[in-house]
């Protein structure tokens, strides 16, 4: 077996053992409801296998020049990694494949004190191998089990302040630098920030149910694999400037566009003014779009 950083070249084999790996459970399981965990977000999508390749730490496992198994790793700063996915082709599994590739990602992140994963309620082996690879759970439901696994590291002096585990609860700062700081699996709900500076910042895998997002320069920004609608909450955009926005493969059902200027607007090349004069002609009944 070997471990090795996948590349873009490797994402139609990375999708296609996911796909393998993931659906075969979620059929053996057949849950009533979708269960992220064993049904991870575009896991059979070749697009989203790319993305996670190109802006995420991806792991390809091969065996005998064959790609049987993959990995999704997030790094936050130097001590903190998480284990976002991990899979092994069916006719592959049960052979401690699993195991050798998380004894080999610590290897290739040695500064990593603390690892984070999570599994399904509904897999008890996968709750039973984590523990037995020194995981243990720090939250269970009846939905998930999250699991932390401490690891003993040298500690890097040049960072003089950690937070680790404490509550900084209605605490406030003004005029603080807190460039390049890290922060993961961490509670910062009802946050309150303004007037600060978040160039280049990049915020993934985030909870952002029900913010606001006021006065904001997001110029030259990009939103990839985000959902804007669920359970019956939409996303509005009020007095918001999206002159030369680029939406490619995106889902846009039901979207609505109210006394907003669309010059220039196109969809698969069309301009929608046209679509819209040659519609006002056929009924008769619409405002011309000077």
């Amino acid at each position: 077996m070997q471990i090795r950083e996948a590349t873009v070249s490797d994402y139609k084999a990375f999708t296609e053992v996911s796909r393998a790996s993931f659906k075969q459970e979620a059929d053996r399981l057949r849950l009533p409801y979708r269960d992220l965990n064993i049904e991870p977000p575009g896991y059979d999508d070749e697009a989203m296998s790319l993305y996670l390749i190109e802006q995420l730490m991806c792991y390809v496992i091969e065996h005998e020049g064959q790609v049987v198994g993959g990995a999704v790793v997030t790094l936050t700063g130097k001590d903190y990694g998480r284990i976002d996915r991990i899979f092994i082709h069916p006719y592959r599994q049960g052979k401690g494949i699993g195991k050798r590739v998380l004894q080999s990602i610590e290897k290739l992140h040695p500064t990593v004190r603390i690892w984070e994963l999570e599994t399904s309620a509904a897999q008890p082996y996968n709750v039973a191998f984590y523990r037995a690879v020194g995981y243990q759970s720090v939250f269970e439901s009846s939905e998930e089990v999250c699991f932390v696994k401490r690891v003993k590291q040298p500690v890097d002096e040049a960072i003089t302040l950690r937070y680790e585990e404490r509550s900084i609860k209605g605490a406030q700062a003004y005029g603080m630098d807190a460039s390049q700081i890290a922060i993961t699996n961490s509670n910062v709900s009802e946050l309150r920030a303004s007037n600060c500076n978040f160039t280049r910042s990049q915020f993934r895998n985030i909870n952002f149910r029900e913010t606001e997002f006021d006065d904001l320069n997001l110029s030259g920004s990009q939103y990839r694999f985000v959902t804007m609608y669920e359970s019956g909450r939409p996303t509005t955009f009020f007095h918001t400037n999206l002159t030369n926005t680029i939406m490619k493969n995106c889902r846009l059902d039901g979207v609505q566009i109210e006394d907003s200027s669309i010059d220039g607007l196109t969809i698969d090349g069309v301009h929608v003014k046209d679509l819209l004069e040659h519609y006002r002609k056929e009924t008769g009944g619409m405002k011309r779009y000077e």
